[in-house]
């Protein structure tokens, strides 16, 4: 099989000739380790990890990034590369330990909502700098789309007061920030499906580590129905992304739309569980430990923890072995090479 079959077979629940390996993302710092010298590449770093951040008058901007260059991919053995295609976000934010952080949101009603300009979504410039991106860096990988249905940049763009105030309120604010970024995504998930892309991976966090962001009641009143619309216009299978455990959402992503959840993280939701229930509607992503694993462990440790993740949710199809978040700077040069080399001698399970 090609890098790209691979993954969609196992996206729709398949027995691929083996088992895919895929990435989130890769912190430069840690591909520079792995290629062994500078990038130059618009690739991943600390300051672009949630695209375009900035305040309500500002310019706007979509910023493609790769995820990881093909080089590192390669030397690591990953079946696919990505390009992030993110929507803007209106907030306040700082630099901390080299990553761009969230630390307020700026929508706190309607006259800040109408100061905002969103990028053109149907920018042909914009399309055919991604086009030709595809174009030069796909070769035989499989390229993947990075994009959001809208929940994160919604969320973070109004902060969590702001939102509890609103509802509270019946601010129409609220959903009109939503259907704002929903239907920005809905166009932009249109014009990339027309481009060489394998899959999507849509990156919406809506949970901690133990619980929920926002109750089940409000993700259905207020998101679900604009998420399956951003989402309808997706025409390869789809990986739906968030942290933490978001259990009681489960269906409610399946009706979405989705071919697969990641990243499991480790401490959230039950590995088995999930796949004991969910493994014949949704394909695994995950879920190597990169807090422990991938940073602090033996190597033997690495080999182990890869091995585990292949006798849990490998058999039966429907599973691409990934990480458990992302593959941030703080992770061992060594121990991700050592994943790469484990992924290699253990996916051969079918």
């Amino acid at each position: 099989m090609q890098n790209a079959e691979r993954i969609v077979t196992a996206l729709k629940g398949g027995k691929p000739d083996k088992v895919p390996f895929i990435l989130n993302t890769v912190m430069i710092n840690v591909q520079e380790q792995i290629v062994g010298h500078k990038i130059e590449d618009p690739t991943y770093n600390g300051l672009n990890n949630a695209g375009w951040l900035g305040g309500l008058e500002e310019t706007a901007e979509v910023v493609p990034a790769l995820t990881v260059i093909p080089e590192a991919a390669e030397k690591i053995g990953l079946d696919a590369v990505q390009i992030q295609v993110l929507p803007p976000m209106f907030v306040n934010w700082v630099v901390k330990n080299g990553d761009a952080c969230v630390s307020q949101g700026l929508i706190d009603g309607a006259s800040a909502l109408r100061q905002i300009r969103m990028p053109d979504p149907d920018d042909e410039r914009l399309l055919k700098s991604i086009d030709e991106m595809i174009k030069r860096y796909k070769g035989d990988l499989a390229m993947g789309a990075r994009i959001r249905l809208g929940v994160s940049p919604a969320l973070l763009s109004m902060g969590m007061e702001n939102i509890a105030a609103f509802y509270a309120d019946e601010d129409e604010t609220l959903p009109r920030t939503i259907e704002m970024f929903t239907d920005w995504s809905r166009r932009m998930n249109k014009n990339l499906s027309e481009l060489d892309f394998d899959f999507f991976w849509a990156f919406d966090d809506v949970a901690f580590t133990s619980s929920l962001l926002i109750s089940p009641d409000m993700f259905r009143e207020f998101f679900k129905d604009n998420m399956k619309k951003a989402a309808s216009t997706i025409s390869k299978p789809w990986i739906y992304h968030s942290d933490g455990n978001y259990q009681l959402l489960l269906d409610d992503i399946v009706d979405i739309g989705a071919y697969g959840i990641h990243p499991i993280e480790k401490g959230s939701m039950d590995t088995r569980w999930l796949k004991e229930t969910y493994g014949e509607k949704l394909c695994m992503v995950g879920n190597v430990d990169i807090n422990y694993i991938l940073k602090d462990a033996p190597l033997e440790e690495v080999d182990r923890e890869v091995k585990n993740c292949m006798d849990l949710l490998g058999p039966g199809g429907g599973y691409i072995i990934s990480d458990s978040n992302s593959i941030p700077a703080w992770c061992s040069l060594e121990n991700v090479i050592e994943m790469g080399r484990a992924v290699e001698r253990y996916r051969y399970i079918y």
